[in-house]
């Protein structure tokens, strides 16, 4: 069973709420001439105040989506578990809007700490096997966009399993078969790549001229 709060992903978003509030807590407000917003734009290095409430946000947002994606991988291998076809609809949809929600926080992270990564962040994404499936199963399945043409996709109902295995089918009646489980994995590799990416930019953004702290914490981001 997947332990939540050993994934990659949860540690890697902790560790970049464990720096931001160390200097959130060394910082004597009192004492400054400008309201928190503004420290934490000038401190984190973020373009305006804004900057904050939507670092909160997006980091919350990759905690909470991970838990559900944890615990869509945890129900897969308990022995004996079953779900009724309306159960693994609601286990699909449910799964891949997390995916999709935690991918667009993860972005606005690297969007916010300028890793100069963002795009090809966002291509990587948008390759994946879990974004197709997200886009053509449970966003646009009657208006997907597939080379400037508009098309449509279906589930078929029979494949509906507990083995990760289903088939969509698309308005000719082509059908491909797909593993979601073996899907995700493959995006869950991707998002730790990103959030190292990030995790590397943050600790530039906040201690570039400290140099040993700026060494501790890469030697820490190395163990996760």
């Amino acid at each position: 069973m997947t332990d939540f709060e050993h994934t990659k992903i949860r540690l890697y978003e902790k560790f970049i709420r464990d720096i931001v509030n160390v200097i959130v807590n060394r910082t004597d407000f009192e004492k400054l001439n400008k309201d928190f917003a503004t420290k934490m734009k000038e401190r984190l290095r973020f373009d305006n105040d804004n900057g904050w409430k939507f670092f909160v946000s997006s980091l919350d947002i990759i905690g909470d989506s991970h838990f559900a994606i944890t615990t869509f991988q945890n129900y897969k291998i308990e022995n004996g578990q079953k779900f009724d076809t309306g159960e693994n609809y609601l286990r699909l949809y449910g799964v891949l809007s997390a995916v999709y929600i935690q991918q667009q926080a993860i972005l606005k992270l690297s969007d916010l700490f300028k890793t100069g990564h963002l795009d090809s962040l966002k291509t990587d994404f948008d390759k994946l096997e879990i974004t197709f499936l997200r886009h053509c199963i449970s966003a646009h399945p009657i208006n997907f966009n597939q080379n400037g043409i508009k098309v449509s996709f279906r589930i078929d109902r029979n494949s509906l399993n507990n083995n990760g295995l289903i088939n969509i089918r698309n308005e000719f009646n082509v059908t491909q078969t797909f593993n979601i489980y073996n899907s995700l994995n493959d995006y869950i590799l991707e998002a730790e790549n990103c959030l190292k990416i990030i995790s590397k930019k943050v600790i530039s953004n906040c201690y570039q001229t400290a140099k040993e702290k700026f060494e501790k914490l890469n030697n820490e981001l190395e163990r996760i």
